[in-house]
């Protein structure tokens, strides 16, 4: 049984149709890419599914619960976290706070107040384990908004995990990054995910064939295919509308 399915989903601004009934179902612990050229719809279709936009019409679900139209925080709260193509942490905190701050509601405090979290021994080690997973925690002191690019995104990555998200979105993850910076962010998107399910948007062909079970192609608002990654490299609509010389020389 899907952990998330799309059917028939649209999205219109004011009289422009940018997403044009998207259906897909994805399964548990499936990694997922979603690829298409600049201006399908991708990061839309995100914000769709988490709740940072409202649909015009058809229905998400996550976990069998309809979750269109629900507000981020809903959405979040029900097991699925995302990350956005520009870094979003809580740049004036530090590493650490950054991480136990998205620990707290997973770990039952929620609108606790009375709590001293610096006494809160359980719940620090537990933040200081995601550091570790990430390899942040050597910075766990550091002010986030002076980490280096590719350590943002790591954080950004624990900050998903740390909420106790089953379904983990990343929008453009290795996105600005050089090639060992990216290669070391894919073996940590491999180790934070593994258990749980991706769904990733990614222009690196590369990475997107390397870590993907499946591919879906988004043109102009609608998929045109989804299937495994060899047969997406070789799908001839595919090619025309977006890989072009990339799938037949890769």
């Amino acid at each position: 049984m899907a952990i998330l399915s799309l059917k028939d989903v649209r999205k219109n601004f004011g009289e422009t149709e940018i997403i044009r009934g998207v259906s897909l179902d994805i399964e548990p612990g499936e990694k997922h890419a979603i690829i298409g050229p600049n201006g399908a719809g991708k990061s839309t279709l995100f914000h769709l599914i988490s709740g940072l936009f409202n649909v015009t019409s058809g229905t998400i679900e996550f976990k069998q619960n309809e979750i269109q139209n629900k507000t981020p925080y809903e959405v979040n709260r029900l097991g699925l976290a995302r990350s956005f193509q520009v870094t979003n942490i809580f740049a004036r905190m530090n590493v650490f706070e950054n991480v136990r701050c998205a620990l707290l509601w997973s770990c039952g405090y929620r609108y606790s107040f009375w709590h001293l979290l610096g006494k809160q021994h359980e719940l620090n080690e537990k933040a200081m384990h995601v550091l570790e997973q990430i390899r942040l925690q050597d910075k766990a002191l550091f002010p986030a908004g002076e980490l280096a690019y590719a350590q943002q995104r790591a954080l950004e990555l624990g900050i998903a995990i740390a909420s106790g998200a089953e379904l983990i979105m990343l929008d453009e993850p290795v996105a600005g990054m050089s090639h060992s910076e990216a290669e070391n962010a894919v073996e940590l998107i491999r180790k934070i995910t593994e258990g749980k399910t991706l769904i990733m948007v990614e222009h690196d062909m590369n990475i997107v064939f390397d870590v993907a079970d499946r591919i879906s192609v988004l043109v102009y608002g609608e998929i045109i295919a989804t299937d495994n990654p060899e047969n997406i490299r070789a799908n001839p609509r595919v090619q025309e509308a977006y890989l072009g010389e990339v799938a037949v020389s890769a």
